[in-house]
């Protein structure tokens, strides 16, 4: 049977384009293994997972706590280098840049080995705070040029990449984070008994999935909700980061709008998709303060899961959305800034059925024929492995 190695610095349950690639694989015939990083100390969310068939997670060693890291680091790249020699894979994936840099000891020992190098995000000089930062990016860069392939979530990531790395060796492909077309999905009552205690079922509701921190313009969002009617509701659902939330919360009772706008936080993944599937609308925005902010179309988790369950969005007006929309009318958009126009924007599509039902239709269209995983895996890893 033939082995791959799928390799990350983090929690591969957290990334949802590595565990569709570690089903495909197992589902052709593959011996799967995932090494990841230790992170049994961190809160769980995620409880359960299908990576597939023949697929063993391989779990680096923790000695250390977690302030730590170097040391866990160099441990991790060890654990990689025994299994590479041991189990000796055709194909090694590494995802982002900390699980990259291993090919500078893996090379050594795997001459015949196709690398490949699937990245979800990663920053130019000009973006670097400082030395550290700026010698990782110029890792990133030489170490990408020891890898047959390299994989980003969007063309205009990977063209990008090309300019500043001044990586001309090896093939360039992107590969948006979409859902499969068959995608399974586990029945969820929570959500349902929570609108029944809140006697919220006859609302219409516009929800906001992800990470609830203060680059989604979160803020301006919940203004823009003391500009609409009370038939709406507002869901933020997701993990706060340091404690955003609670900001939230107070932003939230100050303005008088408890009974508009609900912040659920640490939802399970079951949780989350019963939201979607009884949302009206979904909001889709990012501030422009990273290199993968300013290109989420197409590739953001939260747009794709709305693209899943058929759910018309508003997005922000990047460059990046308004030049998809030329290709792909399944969103409007409007300027986060706004929160007028943030309300004009909802209250438009959700009383307007003859544009909400065309996106619909647009959503569907683009769903099966582009934005999907199977189709993104056909432009991409079936070319190559």
């Amino acid at each position: 049977m033939k082995k791959i190695f799928l390799i990350i610095w983090a929690d591969p349950k957290f990334y949802q384009t590595l565990i569709f690639l570690s089903q495909k694989f197992s589902k052709n015939k593959f011996e799967v293994y995932i090494i990841f990083r230790n992170l049994t100390h961190f809160k769980d969310v995620i409880k359960k997972v299908n990576f597939g068939k023949n697929v063993k997670l391989l779990k680096s060693p923790n000695f250390l706590n977690s302030k730590f890291n170097l040391l866990n680091y160099i441990i991790f790249n060890f654990f990689i280098v025994i299994h590479l020699i041991l189990k000796n894979p055709k194909n090694v994936i590494y995802f982002n840049k900390k699980a990259l840099l291993n090919i500078l000891f893996a090379k050594i020992f795997k001459k015949k080995t196709k690398f490949i190098y699937h990245n979800f995000d990663f920053d130019l000089l000009n973006s670097a705070k400082n030395l550290g930062e700026r010698l990782l990016i110029r890792l990133e860069f030489y170490c990408s040029k020891k890898c047959n392939y390299l994989i980003f979530p969007s063309r205009e990531r990977s063209k990008l990449f090309r300019k500043h790395s001044k990586n001309i060796l090896s093939k360039y492909y992107y590969f948006m984070n979409c859902f499969p077309k068959k995608f399974i999905i586990n029945n969820s009552i929570k959500f349902k008994k929570f609108l029944i205690s809140n006697k919220l079922q006859s609302k219409k509701i516009i929800c906001h999935l992800g990470s609830i921190g203060p680059n989604h313009f979160l803020e301006e969002i919940i203004e823009s909700f003391k500009f609409i009617n009370d038939k709406f509701i507002l869901v933020i659902a997701g993990s706060s980061i340091n404690r955003f939330g609670d900001y939230l919360k107070k932003k939230i009772e100050i303005n008088n709008l408890k009974k508009k706008i609900y912040i659920i936080e640490d939802v399970s993944n079951n949780y989350w998709f019963e939201i979607v599937r009884k949302s009206h609308l979904g909001l889709c925005f990012y501030k422009q303060t990273s290199l993968s902010h300013k290109y989420m179309a197409g590739t953001s988790q939260k747009f794709n899961n709305y693209l899943l369950f058929n759910l018309p969005m508003i997005v922000n007006n990047s460059n990046d959305f308004i030049k998809f929309k030329k290709n792909e009318d399944i969103f409007e958009i409007v300027n986060p800034k706004m929160p007028k126009d943030i309300a004009k924007k909802i209250q438009y599509l959700l009383n307007d059925s003859n544009r909400y039902e065309e996106i619909k239709k647009n959503l569907s269209k683009a769903f099966n024929s582009e934005l999907n995983f199977d189709k993104q895996f056909e432009n991409s890893y079936k070319r190559f492995i």
